[in-house]
């Protein structure tokens, strides 16, 4: 529900983008906020929000209005980052051909080991999707832990189909040997 989505937008373009769940709790929670000072407080319309009430808000709107979404475009033959607010963002856009790979991996010192009962909630393994480029640039789309982690080796699965090219996973679960 919180987690990153990966849309495809015909047979020629797929969109990695977060949840819109965060964006329209954020969203409801600035007009709560709002709507809570205006009814409680007393005084002039303008007068009634201090400076926490404010924070709040503004703290709630930006949330709303934040977007980071990467763009695979085989037909255009471009990938793009978007970053920013939904009306002032910076876009970088990059040729899809020279993608060389998909990249999962585990960061050094987050594989699971042996640990007692009680800690296993904490030892959580966490994953980097990231895309390798021709100049060696790294792109990173997405850092994910716990059960999350399985979903990312999902869209790191479909990226590569997707941009027909190699998947490396540090993190796989190994063959089972008969």
């Amino acid at each position: 529900m919180f987690n990153a989505v990966l849309r495809e937008q015909g047979k020629n373009r797929l969109v990695y983008s977060p949840s819109a769940v965060p964006r329209v709790l954020s969203a409801c929670a600035a007009v709560v906020i709002g709507v809570s000072v205006v009814i409680s407080a007393e005084g002039p319309l303008l007068a009634r929000f201090n400076a926490l009430s404010l924070i709040l808000i503004g703290v709630c709107l930006f949330t709303a209005l934040y977007m980071e979404r990467w763009r695979f475009d085989r037909e255009a033959n471009v990938f793009e980052r978007n970053v920013g607010l939904s009306f002032l963002y910076s876009k970088k856009k990059r040729p899809l051909d020279s993608l060389t790979r998909v990249v999962l991996h585990e960061p050094l010192g987050t594989r699971k080991r042996e640990t007692p009962a009680l800690m296993k909630w904490a030892d959580r393994g966490t994953a980097v999707l990231s895309l390798v480029d021709r100049e060696a640039h790294v792109y990173t789309l997405e850092v994910a832990r716990g059960s999350a982690v399985r979903e990312l080796r999902l869209f790191a699965e479909k990226l590569s189909a997707f941009c027909d090219i190699p998947l490396e996973d540090d993190g796989a679960p190994a063959e089972a040997s008969p």
